[in-house]
């Protein structure tokens, strides 16, 4: 139930997301930066929406954020409502004042972010388990820090162009 209400939350702020430019959140505070923000530990609660309205899965994520010289280390393990366990480890680099580059191995290439005030914005293909293989989707994935404790997500998700869904994520530090 509590995901859902935080879908719900999501939903209405965040539904203009596609349509969203990173220079309209220049001004807004406070400025979101993964480097710190993720710094030690953080908890998140999510969903997955399919394109048809349909809450596909719900899930909980325990997240570590390590400062290794030039990288930043992101440590995810997601626990799904199905019980399924994943594990993601993001390599990302700050290579501009305002811009990021990102690895993981179930990442094809790079995956580039940008930030402006308290939004940051990726671009990146997912390789995204799918029955006995893998799907490539690409992610337009926004970061938007509502105060010092909270950030909200929302990732869309496409294959050749047609949205698939969207995930919703709420972000509490600790």
């Amino acid at each position: 139930m509590r995901n859902v209400l935080i879908a719900s939350i999501l939903l209405i702020f965040l539904s203009g997301c596609n349509n969203m430019k990173l220079e309209n959140f220049a001004d807004k505070q406070p400025t979101l930066k993964i480097e710190e923000y993720f710094l030690g530990k953080t908890t998140a609660s999510g969903l997955f929406i399919d394109r048809l309205g349909k809450v596909r899965r719900q899930f909980t994520v325990e997240m570590e954020g390590i400062q290794q010289e030039d990288n930043f280390i992101l440590n995810e393990t997601f626990l799904y409502d199905d019980g399924e366990e994943e594990f993601r480890r993001w390599e990302i680099k700050k290579t501009g004042e305002k811009t990021y580059e990102g690895t993981s191995e179930d990442i094809k290439g790079i995956a580039l972010g940008e930030r402006s005030g308290n939004a940051i914005n990726w671009h990146y293909t997912l390789k995204l388990k799918y029955g006995d293989g893998i799907m490539n989707v690409k992610f337009d994935d926004w970061l938007i820090m509502q105060d010092d404790k909270n950030v909200f997500n929302k990732a869309t998700m496409k294959k050749f162009g047609i949205r698939l869904g969207d995930v919703y994520l709420f972000f509490t530090k600790q």
